[in-house]
């Protein structure tokens, strides 16, 4: 089996996949890995092809970009939206030269869930968590301000998602079509 598998530049997102990418390949299946040169090491010496998303979705390759997700939901949306875009030729390009017949998306690695909506291939959503304690509700706590935030944010956000509008076998994925 072919699988694409797509991930963000986070050790807590690419770390927790290395062991069943490992098995996956173990097995006899075929593992295209879209991710970021931090990891191409990694994923090569598990047998995985490594393909480079370097260079077009460089707003998340940014150390102080990754810094602020965390803490600003709008930025961090803003980031995923324009990276899909971003990523979207050189992912067409690729997904159409491997055929695979599954991709393997990280929960905010939003391009890969669209890409299997796009090409119609069956999707499955890889989410890592980190361990809670009495101190993480403090740090992902949402106040007034990040709301208010988010609002503002909304109309450059939706502005962006409407360039989004793939049509592949009678699937929109946003907007109505022609």
């Amino acid at each position: 089996m072919k699988i694409a598998w797509f991930c963000v530049p986070a050790h807590g997102h690419t770390n927790p996949t290395l062991a069943l990418v490992k098995e996956l390949i173990d097995a006899g299946h075929e593992v295209h890995y879209f991710s970021f040169e931090l990891f191409k090491e990694k994923l090569e010496n598990l047998g995985a092809h490594f393909i480079a998303c370097d260079g077009y979705a460089s707003e998340m390759e940014d150390k102080e970009n990754a810094d602020r997700i965390g803490k600003d939901m709008a930025f961090a949306t803003e980031l995923l939206v324009s990276s899909t875009l971003a990523l979207d030729e050189m992912l067409a390009e690729n997904i159409e030269a491997i055929k695979p017949d599954i991709i393997v998306s990280d929960s905010i690695a939003y391009w890969g869930k669209l890409t299997a909506k796009k090409y119609n291939i069956p999707y499955v959503s890889s989410t890592t968590t980190f361990a809670f304690n009495k101190y993480s509700s403090r740090y992902i706590k949402r106040g007034a301000i990040e709301i208010i935030k988010m609002l503002l944010a909304m109309p450059r956000i939706n502005k962006q998602i409407k360039k989004l509008n793939w049509r592949k076998n009678n699937i929109y994925l946003y907007g109505h079509g022609e």
